[in-house]
């Protein structure tokens, strides 16, 4: 019984940090799309250039994360969240903790990696 409520107990405190998260990444997000405008001349034209490709780099990244975030709440919700997708065993709670958005335990996860850096 004592492992049920610290399962619930951990649960809701990432279900709180993950809701926070978010926010925050989609306030990210709204800046990244933010064309800069720094002035007129051509120093300033190119420095709004690099700025702008590096908010898109920074754009795709937070889509990303917006998207595991948002995959993780929902599992949290339909009472799957913390399990593996390829083996479906527990995933740790320290990676967990790391990453609140994992969806993959360590072993899945190295198996993956190894894999795709193969190719």
């Amino acid at each position: 019984m004592f492992k049920r409520i610290s399962d619930r107990l951990f649960i809701a405190k990432q279900k709180s940090f993950l809701q926070k998260e978010l926010k925050r990444l989609e306030e990210q997000y709204k800046v990244t799309r933010k064309f800069p405008e720094y002035g007129t001349s051509e120093d300033e034209n190119v420095q709004e250039l690099e700025t702008f490709q590096e908010n898109l780099s920074l754009q795709k990244n937070i889509k990303n994360l917006i998207r595991d975030t948002k995959k993780a709440l929902s599992k949290i919700e339909k009472g799957t969240y913390g399990f593996c997708e390829e083996c479906k065993q527990p995933i740790e709670q320290g990676r967990l903790k790391a990453y609140p958005a994992a969806d993959l335990c360590v072993t899945c996860a190295s198996k993956k990696y190894t894999s795709s850096s193969r190719k």
